[in-house]
């Protein structure tokens, strides 16, 4: 008990102390930035991997999937 008390009054205590406060702070920052980037990091990897199944809806935001008849007569599609 006197260990514990005789530590609690060093300094190395409140390096400690000073230490787990900045772990905590970095940790609630990192986490509400990984919660902020939850969706898009989401919605990115489902996109690529329906792009990568074929699956992948025309949303008219690409001009090669958007069914545009070009100089040659063809939708535009690489056929990929």
């Amino acid at each position: 008990m006197q260990y514990v008390l005789r530590f609690i009054r060093s300094r190395e205590a409140i390096s400690a102390l000073e230490y787990a406060i900045l772990l905590g702070v970095i940790s609630v920052a990192l986490l509400a930035a990984l919660n902020s980037f939850t969706g898009s990091i989401s919605t990115t990897i489902t996109d690529i991997g329906s792009r990568i199944s074929g699956t992948h809806q025309a949303t008219g935001s690409s001009t090669g999937s958007t069914g545009s008849t070009g100089s040659t007569g063809s939708t535009g599609s690489t056929g990929n």
